[in-house]
């Protein structure tokens, strides 16, 4: 039985996905109870070359261009473990992030998601970012119940914050679990879309028009 899997998205992504998915596989965690999905979304470098060398240890998904939440999307109603989680190409798992996430899930039926605490790197700068305010979180590593989330719709499309809009959409529905210590390391670079002049003011545009009863909460979302 496939207990959790891992989608991995990817576009144009060559120069550093290779870390990504090492850490994808060196998990401490039985190698036959998880799959690791890669959807490469139309990248034109050498992305796909790179997959080609991990063969049957990854299964990659090639499609058209459809961006980010598009991708992710592909990769959750392609997966098929029981519970499941995203990882971006330029990131980072903990070896014990799927161990630590699928035992809470395990132990606790009425939790819908488990999130944790995280290392942020920004060049030779990084720090430790508490998700006790779970607006702190972000879409890397937050663990869902697979058949939960695809009732759900998955990721709405067409939005820049997916992931806060899921969290906003299920609010008072779904029951989240934190754990209060870094378990994965998101990398920001240079040229991250949410570097953009304007973006984020953009994507939190977008959900106060939909949850405007919940501006408040949108507020405390954090900063790219």
């Amino acid at each position: 039985m496939i207990k959790a899997s891992i989608v991995i998205t990817a576009y144009n992504s060559a120069a550093f996905i290779e870390r990504s998915l090492q850490s994808a596989l060196t998990q401490q965690f039985p190698k036959s109870d998880y799959e690791i999905v890669v959807i490469d979304d139309g990248s034109t470098d050498e992305t796909p070359q790179i997959l080609a060398r991990f063969g049957n240890a990854i299964r990659v998904i090639r499609q058209a261009n459809r961006g980010f939440v598009g991708a992710a999307n592909a990769g959750f109603r392609a997966a098929v473990g029981t519970y499941v989680t995203k990882l971006d190409s330029d990131d980072a798992f903990g070896p014990d992030l799927l161990r630590e996430t699928t035992d809470v899930l395990d132990a606790n039926p009425e939790i819908d998601f488990v999130y944790s605490d995280y290392e942020e790197r920004m060049g030779d700068v990084t720090r430790v970012v508490s998700t006790e305010n779970i607006f702190s979180s972000i879409a890397i590593g937050m663990m869902y119940r697979r058949e939960r989330l695809a009732a759900e719709g998955c990721y709405r499309e067409g939005l820049k914050f997916p992931e806060y809009d899921l969290l906003l959409r299920t609010l008072g529905r779904w029951k989240g679990f934190r754990i209060p210590k870094p378990l994965f390391t998101y990398i920001r670079r240079p040229e991250s879309v949410t570097k953009e002049t304007g973006w984020q003011e953009d994507a939190l545009r977008e959900l106060r028009a939909l949850y405007p009863e919940h501006r408040d909460l949108i507020a405390k979302i954090r900063k790219y």
